[in-house]
């Protein structure tokens, strides 16, 4: 019976340039499911067959052009229950960019988002159309135990930026980002682990390649894991692995490291729950998006 789950993060910055720390990663922790982010490779030349030499079954969404990839790596002993490939039913911006399966009954995102543009950039659209669409994916998850994890492209707030004040106007750190970010949470009743477990550390998870700045801490947090509310009392810990940022070809981000208790009970734990209220969309806001928890509140006062 499996007891305890680790489920780890990274952002390896192309899965090739990063295989000799990957399977040295895979071989030292032996992680039950890692979630890999910008593979940079295409399906065909995606090392399945090295991970399952490694003992580790992947599912793999390949970018455009070489760009972005997810994965997600589930060690053998453990079964694949489901996997989505699709984002709020739309494959179009899930590709290279979500992938979800599930296994020992709990789903398990691994998320890329694109990194956009300048804040008044016309390229911003996209990242902020594909936060939105997160976030109506975790509304609508609300009945299973849900962990998304993966690299956002975005500091929550100033506390998880080294410098706010060099970031102004930064798509790191732009208002419209942290809005979108802070209705994943609060549609889908997720929480953020790292924050929630670490409140005072700035648990950065990425330094520029620039000489000096890891050794500085000039970082970001920007790779987040994201539960349930039901599923993280079941989450003992969650910490930056800075092992794989040092030493031999390091990505730019570090993993993180997130340590689960009675997967059975975690399995179980949105059973009680009562079904998420849904409302008529064009009824309750006229706007073609899911009623917030606080638009939903205010329209049953109404009522």
């Amino acid at each position: 019976m499996i007891e305890g789950m680790r489920v780890m993060s990274w952002n390896v910055n192309g899965i090739r340039a990063r295989w000799a720390r990957l399977s040295e990663l895979l071989t030292c922790e032996r992680p039950d499911v890692v979630c890999l982010q910008e593979t940079r490779c295409t399906e065909a030349r995606f090392p399945h067959e090295h991970l399952l030499e490694l003992g580790y079954r992947a599912r793999h969404s390949a970018g455009r052009d070489r760009s972005g990839g997810v994965a997600i790596l589930v060690r053998e002993d453990h079964r694949i229950e489901e996997r989505r490939a699709d984002l709020h039913k739309r494959r179009d911006i899930a590709e290279g960019h979500w992938l979800e399966l599930e296994t020992e009954g709990i789903a398990i995102g691994s998320v890329y988002v694109p990194a956009g543009a300048e804040c008044d950039a016309a390229g911003d659209s996209g990242k902020l159309a594909f936060l939105e669409a997160v976030a109506r994916h975790a509304y609508e998850a609300q009945s299973r135990p849900l962990l998304i994890a993966g690299d956002f492209n975005v500091a929550p707030t100033d506390q998880d930026v080294y410098e706010p004040s060099w970031f102004q106007g930064s798509y790191h750190t732009g208002a419209a980002e942290r809005a979108d970010l802070r209705a994943i949470l609060d549609e889908g009743e997720l929480v953020d682990v790292y924050r929630r477990l670490h409140p005072d550390a700035s648990g950065f998870t990425c330094w520029d390649q620039r000489e000096g700045h890891y050794g500085r801490d000039y970082g970001l947090r920007i790779d987040l894991v994201l539960a349930s509310e039901g599923l993280a009392p079941y989450i003992d810990g969650c910490e930056v692995n800075h092992v794989y940022r040092r030493g031999y070809r390091p990505s730019d981000h570090a993993p993180l490291d997130v340590e689960l208790h009675d997967v059975v009970g975690a399995a179980r734990c949105m059973a009680e729950r009562e079904p998420a209220l849904f409302y008529d969309e064009a009824e309750v806001l006229g706007e073609g998006r899911p009623a917030t928890r606080h638009e939903q509140k205010r329209v049953l006062l109404a009522a």
